[in-house]
Parts: structure tokens; sequence; C-alpha cells
């Protein structure tokens, strides 16, 4: 075990915990020398290997596409335990050889009862989509090729991992690590000895379909936006920002997985309700997005009105500015700084959030370092070197961080309130009528 892959693993709980809101794993192994290959989908970028690793305890290497082992990032992706893969589309030629000599040394990861993580898609979406990619074949090869390698004497496992996000671009997002069954590679040995392709082909069908049962998958992408705006309305979906807080996130994920699941089986594009309620979904959020609105601003006025939401929302936002500003004076240089080179540096979106959470750790570490020296300077305490040193270390692990955390969320909730306090009451009835009419449709449709 690499020492930055042993100290990502010993650090990434921490870091997880102010990063994502809620998270919960499911199905997850528990041993060290699994010998497996996860196979996982991948709707978000450097974040997705992070969440998995963390979800289970096995030693894990990472199969990633090779345009990021850039030159300085190479000490770094090696210490990681990261393993490029080569594609002809993005590489060019050559990328058989070399992937190759990648999967010679994959083998020898796994003959050593290491685990691997593959992402089954291959590649991410620049734009977060609840679906599923075709599968590639990568883990089927590298599957077989070792068992075949060792006369299939190991007992090399394949479990799909789904990684669901409430928002993965988001800071404070949810997620939700499902993984399925464990498929033993032993299973298909004698399929392998009379056909290797059929064997490959059957085992990489076998992974597709299983992956779907641990994700929320839509067969149709272009309904993304229907069952986001159904989860909406609900309030009971992964949706990041219009959610039920009683609700725990794997009924959020149960909930969302079984909408698209029904949105899957049934002809939604000829039931003449189906089609009755997505154009009336869409016109409404549409005309939310017009008027600079959410759906959370017309939810609190049917809740409660708009004078009385606002007096409640203005009266919390006012009690905790002292911590509000906390953060900001805790955070603000380093917050600057990462969210400045990220978004300079990665082109692509789907990098940022990742990127910004290690990166912000780094930094946050490298500015706040000083403190364990300087502290007993700079405040007077009765208490000896070694309290000085536990009063500072709780004072970065719990007052930095979580300030910053609350600074984040109150800047979020005084947005929301401030387009509440914007609309106008009469938008507001009207918006909350054809909120109720699309509520009431969907109810008779058992959509609840």
């Amino acid at each position: 075990m690499r020492p930055v892959y042993l100290f990502l693993r010993i650090t990434l709980p921490y870091a997880f915990s102010i990063f994502f809101r809620r998270r919960n794993i499911i199905n997850s192994q528990r041993k060290l020398y699994a010998q497996t290959i996860f196979v996982c989908n991948h709707p978000s970028a450097f974040i997705d290997p992070l969440a998995i690793s963390n979800a289970m305890w096995p030693i894990v290497h990472f199969m990633t596409r090779s345009d990021v082992f850039k030159v300085w990032l190479k000490p770094i992706t090696w210490a990681c335990h990261m393993v490029p893969i080569y594609r002809a589309e993005q590489d060019g030629a050559g990328t058989y050889e070399k992937n190759k000599k990648v999967f010679s040394g994959v083998k020898r990861v796994l003959a050593k009862k290491r685990s691997l993580i593959v992402f089954g898609e291959g590649y991410t979406d620049d734009v977060f989509i609840r679906s599923l990619k075709p599968m590639k074949k990568g883990a089927a090869r590298i599957g077989f090729g070792t068992m075949d390698a060792s006369d299939w004497k190991l007992d090399i496992k394949i479990q799909v991992c789904g990684v669901n996000y409430s928002d993965p671009s988001k800071f404070r997002s949810d997620m939700v690590v499902s993984c399925g069954k464990l498929i033993h590679l032993q299973d298909y040995k004698e399929l392998y000895l009379e056909n290797p392709a059929k064997a490959i082909n059957q085992l990489t069908k076998d992974i597709g379909e299983e992956l779907q049962k641990n994700i929320t998958y839509l067969k149709d992408k272009k309904k993304s936006a229907f069952l986001e705006n159904l989860i909406t309305l609900t309030r009971k979906g992964m949706n990041q920002d219009h959610y039920e807080r009683s609700l725990s996130v794997e009924q959020r994920y149960r909930y969302t997985q079984a909408l698209a699941n029904r949105i899957n089986e049934e002809q939604v594009d000829e039931d003449e309700k189906w089609l009755a309620l997505q154009e009336k979904t869409d016109e409404y959020f549409k005309k939310l997005k017009r008027k600079n609105l959410q759906d959370n601003q017309v939810n609190d006025y049917v809740k409660a009105g708009k004078t009385k939401s606002l007096f409640m929302k203005f009266l919390g936002l006012f009690v905790t500015l002292p911590v509000f500003i906390a953060g900001v004076i805790h955070n603000i240089i380093p917050y600057i700084l990462v969210k400045t080179f990220v978004e300079k540096i990665f082109k692509r979106r789907v990098f940022w959030s990742g990127v910004k959470m290690v990166l912000g750790g780094l930094v946050w570490l490298l500015m706040y370092l000083p403190l364990f020296w300087y502290m007993p300077d700079l405040i007077k305490l009765n208490i000896s070197e070694t309290g000085y040193f536990y009063f500072t270390l709780m004072y970065f692990l719990m007052v930095v961080p979580f300030t910053f955390v609350w600074a984040y969320e109150w800047r979020r909730i005084w947005r929301r309130t401030m387009k509440l306090y914007r609309a106008k009451s009469p938008e507001l009835a009207e918006l909350s009528v054809e909120r109720k009419a699309l509520i009431d449709q969907m109810n008779k449709m058992g959509i609840q």
C-alpha cells in the first residue's frame, strides 16, 4: 500500500463528511484482500474513484483514462494506485501495445489478492444524467485473462458498484453507493474454454444488467429533465435542492430508482396521461425559470405564505450571521485560490468538484499548519504544550471546516430567501395553484 494511498484512505472519510451532506453505502465488501474487480458507473470524473474506494475496505487500484496522467501529476497518480487505460479514439495509434503492458501489471495486482476498480462506461458525460452508457469489455478481458494465466486456480470476483449522487458537481450533495451481488468468474470457466469471445460478451452483458439494478437508470436519456421535475415536485427523490429532510438518503435513492424504472416500463410516449403530465411539468418549470424562481419558493409559499416564511428565514439568517462571518474569515482566501486555480486549469466541469475537494484540503492544511507552532504565542492559556497541541488540532479539524460548511449553507439559504423576497405574491399564488394541480394529477397516477 503506497503512502499517499494510505493517507487518502485515512483522511477521505473525514473529507467526505465535509464535502457530502449525507452518504450511505449498501452491500460493500469488508475484506482487505478481496481479489475483486469492481465495475462502476462514471457519473462524475475525479470524485468517483475516491467515493468508491472510500465505500469499501479492499485495497484497490484504479483504471483511469490516460489523459489524466499529466507529467506533473504522475507522482501523485502512481502514489494513489492509479493505472492508465488507453483508448484509440482519444490516444491515437499504439494503444493496443500500451494496454497490453498495463494489463500485465493489473493481472499481477489481482494475483496478489488486491482489487481493481474499472469504470465500465469508459468515460464521463459533461452533463450529469441518471442513466448508463454501454459497457466496455475491459473488465471481462482482464478478469478472464488473469484466470486463464493462473490456469483457473484463482477465485476472482466481479462486483458492480453503482454510484448515485444528488448532484456530483455541487458541494454538500448526497451520495449512495450501492454494490451488487458477487459474480464469480469460475462460473464462466466452461463457456470461456469453449468460446472466449462469447464468454466475454456474456459477462459484459451480465455486468451491465447488474449495474442497472444498482443505479437510477433511465433508458431514454431525453426523459432526464422529466424525472428531475417529478422528484422535485414530490420532494422525495435524489434532487440536490428539493427534498424532505425527514427522509433518509437511501429512501430518496430508492424512490428515484423506482420512479425511473416505472418510466422505463410504461409507455410514457404513448399514454395520454403521461404526455399531459410531462407537458404540464415542462411548462411549470419553464415558467419558474423565466421568473428566476425555483420550486422551493413556491413550496415555501404554499406551506406558510410569503410573510411568515420570510420572517422565519431572515430570523434564522440573523441569528447565525456570526457563524457565517467566522466561516468567511477562516476560509475566504483558500476558497478563492482553489476555485480560481481549478476552474482555470481544468476545462471540463466534471473534474472540478473532486479536484477542489482534494486540493482544497491540501491548501487548508498548509495554510493552518503554522497554527501548531504559533498558537501558544497568539493565545495565552494556562495549559501545557500538549494541551496547546490538542486545542489547535481540534480548532483545525472542527472550527475551520465546519464554519466553512455553514458559510456555504448560509449563502445558499440567503439566495433562496432573496428570491422569495423579490417574488410577487400574486405570481406565487398563481404558481402555487399550478403546482397543486400537478401534484393532484401525479397522485391520481400513483406518483406520490
